[in-house]
């Protein structure tokens, strides 16, 4: 969603093993497992579990955005520590995000309410924290890390900003992933991507962007042996591409579009009219930038009216943030299903062919993945968040 008039403001904002059940597929179609009971649960409830990555000895690393905590859990045990405290210093962090995997079994924590991210040790010990923002000439360069490899490279999908004419236009319908390789400073384009179609509106000297709800989107994450996982969205299909360049890419996917209902036009209003912990950056004309995050629910941004006209009649194949990799190497594409039904995922192998469907349970959500395991989180009534393992070393032996 974007705004702009004098100040540019962006907002970026199994047959049968233990916890899985299985139903025999029909004809053209994957088979279908539904997670039933976790072989663990931590026994407190979280906020907003916004990152979780699985340490080496089987204990995770898990960030609470809202609950503006980084703890190492030992779910088996269901214990947990707390590390760093909230503030904006060393060893602080405010409004704490993804982690992602880094080299030595630690982490880079990403913390959204300082527009940084910061080395976190395998125990617990804070490092160098690395500005998101830089300025290259008259253009200021954003980068939200959104993947890691083991050779030391960040990837994320680029994004600059004009200093001197924001302009109104908005962004354009495509973007790009760049690979950045910390050790030595290098940087290279990987992929394009398409982005949202986008609603503008102007009057009074401002100019207001919104991407259109539910518009097809392609997604994207990274396998730890540097392979990025594409989904694209004009026929859903998948892509695999390499460290070299080379893309393996699956065939296209058959599926039924989930129409479009007045239940998913209130949650996507819910979800616009509540925007705590979203990122906002200014840009005035005097060329200063900064980042600033809606610090409690109920912030909104005010962006273009979405008019009936505007809706799609169906869903896209997937939503934004659909894509993960696991630490084996498959990857897994939440799907747009009905409204009311609990989530899918399709999970593809390396040849980009899907072999599985995978039901979550109802009210949860992919947290992560570590060896053998898949982590997610089921909300109550009171808007806890409980902490789940399931067990998916079948799927790694089929």
């Amino acid at each position: 969603m974007y705004f702009v008039s004098r100040a540019m403001r962006v907002f970026l904002a199994g047959a049968v093993l233990f916890g899985i059940s299985a139903v025999l597929p029909a004809a053209g179609h994957s088979q279908r497992h539904s997670l039933t009971d976790p072989n663990a649960t931590f026994p407190e409830g979280l906020s907003s579990v916004a990152g979780l990555r699985e340490l080496s000895d089987g204990r995770i690393m898990v960030s609470d955005r809202l609950g503006q905590a980084i703890m190492i859990i030992d779910i088996d045990a269901g214990v947990a520590d707390t590390i760093g405290r909230s503030g904006q210093g060393p060893g602080e962090y405010r409004m704490p995000g993804p982690l992602f995997p880094w080299r030595g079994d630690s982490t880079i924590m990403l913390d959204l309410g300082n527009t940084r991210f910061t080395y976190v040790g395998p125990d617990g010990g804070f490092g160098e924290s690395v500005p998101l923002m830089s300025q290259e000439g008259d253009m200021m360069r954003f980068v939200m890390p959104a993947g890691t490899d083991r050779l030391g490279n960040i990837y994320f999908q680029a994004r600059s900003f004009g200093l001197q004419s924001p302009g109104a236009s908005g962004p354009p319908d495509s973007a790009r992933i760049t690979r950045w390789n910390l050790w030595d400073s290098s940087s290279a384009a990987v992929v394009a991507l398409k982005t949202p179609d986008r609603k503008m509106q102007s009057g009074g000297g401002n100019v207001m962007i919104a991407s259109i709800p539910f518009s097809p989107q392609d997604d994207w994450a990274v396998g730890w042996d540097g392979r990025v996982a594409v989904a694209r969205s004009a026929d859903f299909h998948v892509e695999w591409i390499a460290p070299n360049g080379s893309v393996v890419r699956g065939a296209t996917v058959a599926y039924d579009p989930a129409k479009i209902t007045e239940a998913d036009k209130e949650e996507w209003r819910e979800a616009r009219s509540n925007l705590q912990g979203a990122m906002f950056i200014a840009i005035d004309g005097g060329g200063g930038a900064r980042a600033t995050t809606a610090p409690s629910r109920g912030a909104r941004f005010e962006g273009p009216q979405i008019d009936d006209d505007d809706w799609p009649e169906v869903k896209p194949p997937f939503p934004a943030g659909a894509v993960s990799v696991t630490p084996e190497g498959s990857m897994w594409v939440r799907r747009h299903v009905k409204s009311g039904g609990p989530p899918e995922y399709d999970v593809f192998d390396a040849r980009g062919s899907r072999i599985y469907t995978i039901v979550l349970p109802q009210d949860a959500r992919l947290a992560g993945f570590g060896t053998g395991v898949v982590y997610v989180t089921r909300s109550d009534e009171f808007d806890l968040q409980w902490l789940q393992r399931y067990d998916r070393h079948w799927l790694n032996n089929r």
